[in-house]
């Protein structure tokens, strides 16, 4: 039958439920002090500690309900309802109090705090004014701060706050422990008695100190038990909710801790907290082989060292790892200035390959991308590194480090790597098909020193199952297989400057050819333009030669020919003439990116009177109207040019329209930034599946024949006038017809190219 123990009254604590043991709210407390609860809005006491009458001299019934300030006086005449009105009493601490009816102790320390709807109030005898003060405290407190500052790194850093911590409270062992990424402890600092087993260099498992436990030392810095062999002291009477007591310095702990302690021979202890940016990081332990209180005093000394050395953790464990990072820029710089030499990024890191393995110190790479696999220095064969690739898709896809000191853990099917990948340490570089580029480590059998079998918390005797980790704290050594040297924080951070940088320099490539293929693009069409130019002004005279001798045969000769001669005629007159369109708006087109614009502030609404004087006649013929809700505002824009573009989609807008009264409107949205205008109709729109060939030259659209055949460059032209303008030009064509052209313009005076 295993072994019971009651937590808080009325929970059962046994070996099976230790990790979800409620330490926080045990319900009683450690008898070197008492306590009181009151409720805040009357200062009356609601519940005390069944000990209490040995600090004050009266029982718990002649206690309850009375305000705290009718049994306690302060000293010097202070105000002690005050300091527990305030919304911080724990500021305060200690407050010097005694009995206002005398008592076992003259005078006693008052340790306040709040706890929810309670305000929690701790008394112990406090310290005889020769034994200790908070200037003498302050000295020794001052002076460790000093050493902790100027140690060289965190290991320096560490010995010296272990040292300082054992002068200042007379333990017999102090040490500094460190918790790994899996809540495994390991000592790195110990100062000890000289005649005590040393325990520097133990690793503990993390079961010797469940999540619960880590929980409140990281709410909580310091927790002392000054007599492991005490008889808890119960809270009474049984509050309805329990009492919190994380806080508290009293609180009573786990029966399974105090066995522990017991098992290690240990008859006090007290434990400082080590965090590290939010992060519990480990803990200041301290034993002694008796009892041994310490003064509220020396326990606030202890924790400001703890408070400061935690401070300085992240500058120390840099200063530590100094060095190897100059070395490991040193070695990114090097592998980037190669890689910049290649155009081909593989390429640039496999001409790297030395300076890449000492970035991480691993003894071979893998490059992955696409079906290529590159191996580098020492690595598993082909189809094994294939088969590596597959499970990083998997399970790494596109996060950008990853690494593991046992991947055989992480997936046994790969354990047949483990001679030459063992540990993999892999970044990303994020392309449509993503690279990897992957460090990787032998297997390195290790032996780990445990303080007892990490794999065997509880022993059995001949009484039963014995409360605690276990009963034996000697030497134990593993042998670990299947795990690489663990990847240290410095090649970490150096391997993801590399992937940072390695982004840049892609993204720099991308910039450099688009910016190239753009140029080539600009000069082809520079080229072609020229070209259109050329031939539009070289071709305009001989097809007026053509046009020109055709009109004289039919004139001199015409009666002369046959009909179908003269049909031969009259087809190559109007061939010519429909060329010489054709040849005008190239020449149009041609022209608009090639003479120079008059830019200037123009009125719109004159431009568009202008338009609406040159296209009377067609307005007349169709009885059609232009509408023009208020008037148009100024714009800086080229006077002609911009009417061109008015003209131009205004006649479009009448000419495609089968309403029986054609309308077209041009207005303004001035609330935009730049403003839009727009040009309406109210015509058979444009087909969907069309809208993309809107601005093509020489495009014609399904409809154009019906409503009489364009050269199909009218749009196009527009819009190159617009983009003159640093503008846009776009279309949008409802169902139901109707069309609405919506264009742009620069807003301020620019320089024409």
């Amino acid at each position: 039958m295993m072994q019971e123990h009651r937590g808080g009254r009325g929970q059962r604590v046994d070996l099976t439920n230790c990790a979800a043991e409620p330490i926080h709210i045990p319900g009683r407390i450690q008898p070197h002090g008492a306590l009181l609860a009151l409720s805040p809005g009357d200062l009356a006491v609601r519940h005390v500690s069944l000990n209490i009458g040995a600090l004050l001299g009266s029982g718990t019934e002649g206690l309850l309900g009375r305000a705290l300030p009718e049994l306690l006086a302060p000293a010097e005449g202070g105000d002690l309802e005050s300091v527990l009105r305030s919304p911080d009493p724990s500021a305060m601490n200690p407050l010097k109090v005694r009995p206002r009816n005398g008592g076992a102790s003259a005078w006693l320390d008052a340790i306040v705090h709040r706890a929810g709807e309670r305000l929690i109030v701790e008394l112990e005898p406090a310290a005889s004014p020769g034994d200790v003060s908070f200037s003498s405290v302050y000295r020794v407190s001052h002076a460790a701060i000093e050493r902790i500052q100027s140690a060289e790194g965190l290991f320096e850093a560490c010995d010296v706050t272990a040292e300082e911590i054992k002068r200042l409270t007379g333990y017999d062992r102090v040490m500094i422990y460190r918790f790994d990424r899996d809540w495994n402890g390991e000592v790195i600092a110990e100062a000890r008695e000289a005649d005590i087993e040393p325990y520097l260099g133990l690793r503990y498992p993390a079961s010797d100190i469940p999540p619960q436990a880590r929980e409140l030392y990281l709410r909580n810095w310091l927790r002392i038990i000054p007599d492991v062999g005490y008889q808890p002291s119960d809270i009474v009477p049984e509050p309805d909710a329990p009492i919190d007591l994380s806080f508290s310095v009293l609180r009573s702990v786990s029966p399974m801790h105090i066995q522990y302690l017991k098992n290690m021979g240990v008859g006090a202890s007290m434990s400082v907290s080590l965090i590290r940016e939010g992060v519990l990081w480990g803990l200041i332990a301290c034993h002694h082989r008796t009892a041994r209180p310490l003064s509220f005093e020396i326990r606030q000394g202890c924790e400001l060292c703890g408070r400061f050395l935690s401070i300085q953790l992240a500058a120390k464990e840099k200063l530590e790892d100094r060095g190897r990072k100059l070395e490991l820029e040193a070695l990114t710089d090097e592998v980037v200035a190669t890689v910049s030499r290649q155009e081909d990024l593989m390429a640039g890191l496999s001409e790297s390959a030395g300076a890449l393995m000492k970035l991480a110190g691993a003894s071979g790479v893998a490059l992955f991308h696409g079906d290529a696999v590159t191996p580098l220095g020492l690595s598993p064969a082909p189809e094994e590194l294939r088969r590596l690739h597959a499970w990083i898709r998997r399970h790494v896809a596109d996060r950008p480090v990853f690494h593991s000191e046992s991947l055989a853990r992480l997936e046994p099917a790969l354990a047949g790597i483990k001679d030459a990948a063992s540990g993999v340490l892999c970044i990303s570089i994020p392309e449509p098909d993503p690279w990897y580029v992957v460090w990787l480590r032998p297997e390195v059998i290790q032996t780990v020193n445990w303080s007892g079998n990490p794999e065997k918390p509880v022993e059995s005797s001949a009484e039963g199952t014995v409360l605690g980790p276990r009963r034996s704290f000697s030497l134990w050594k593993q042998i670990v297989e299947r795990t690489a040297v663990a990847w240290r924080p410095a090649e970490i951070e150096a391997v993801e400057l590399l992937r940072r940088a390695l982004i840049e320099l892609d993204l720099t490539r991308q910039v450099v050819r688009e910016r190239s293929a753009r140029a080539a693009a600009e000069r082809s069409n520079a080229e072609l333009e020229q070209f259109g130019y050329i031939v539009a002004h070289d071709l305009k005279e001989p097809l007026r030669g053509i046009k020109s001798f055709s009109t004289f045969v039919m004139e001199d000769d015409g009666a002369a020919l046959s009909s179908e001669s003269q049909s031969h005629m009259r087809r190559i007159d109007d061939l010519a003439g429909r060329t010489m369109e054709l040849i005008n708006s190239l020449y149009e087109y041609s022209r608009v990116t090639r003479v120079d614009f008059s830019f200037g502030e123009i009125d719109l609404g004159e431009v568009l009177a202008d338009v609406e004087r040159r296209l009377a006649g067609t307005l007349r013929q169709r009885g059609a109207v232009i509408r023009a809700p208020r008037r148009l505002p100024r714009v800086f824009c080229d006077r002609i040019r911009i009417g061109e573009v008015l003209a131009n989609l205004i006649a479009n807008g009448i000419k495609y329209n089968v309403s029986p009264e054609p309308w077209v409107e041009v207005g303004f949205d001035e609330t935009t930034i730049p403003t839009i205008f727009h040009v309406r109709d109210n015509g058979v729109g444009i087909p969907a599946d069309e809208r993309h060939r809107l601005f093509t030259i020489f495009e014609r659209l399904s409809t154009a024949a019906q409503y009489g055949e364009g050269t199909g460059s009218g749009l196009a032209i527009t819009q190159r006038i617009v983009e003159r303008h640093k503008g846009k030009i776009w279309a949008e064509s409802p169902p139901g017809g109707g069309t609405t052209f919506y264009f742009t313009l620069a807003e301020a005076p620019l320089n024409d190219p």
